[in-house]
């Protein structure tokens, strides 16, 4: 099982829990457990994690039109790139729009002095590879 099959496994788990509550399902709730699921894969990365997940939480769910699905598949499908990012694999990473290369690479910016040296030079070279350097 690789990292990212483990990740998709620890959302359902979330996601099973949150919707077997008995109370009314609350999917930001849930989604915040999927961020803080997403910040535990990549602890030693100073607050980037964080700020990746309340990004996909301001521009993906919560302008949702379909909140009570969330996190669909889609968006689900949106944080294992970055997690594949972010843990220097190489993939197409289909799900991150150009905004959102944006973003990452202002995120990455902002936290460039924390992270370790292998992880920025990764990130860098894959923000290059995108033009948003």
């Amino acid at each position: 099982m690789t990292n990212t099959d483990k990740f998709f496994a620890d959302i359902k788990r979330i996601i099973k829990r949150n919707r077997a509550d008995g109370a009314q399902y609350d999917p930001l709730a849930c989604c915040r457990q999927v961020t803080q699921l997403f910040s535990s894969y990549n602890k030693g990365l100073g607050d980037l994690p964080n700020s990746i997940g309340d990004y996909w939480l301001k521009e993906y769910i919560m302008p949702s039109t379909q909140l009570e699905e969330e996190p669909t598949v889609q968006h689900q499908e949106w944080l294992a790139d970055v997690l594949e990012l972010l843990a220097g694999e190489e993939g197409e990473f289909k799900s991150i729009m150009p905004k959102d290369w944006v973003a990452l690479r202002d995120f990455v910016g902002f936290e460039a002095e924390e992270l370790p040296m292998e992880v920025l030079s990764s990130l860098m070279g894959v923000l290059l590879e995108r033009g948003v350097l």
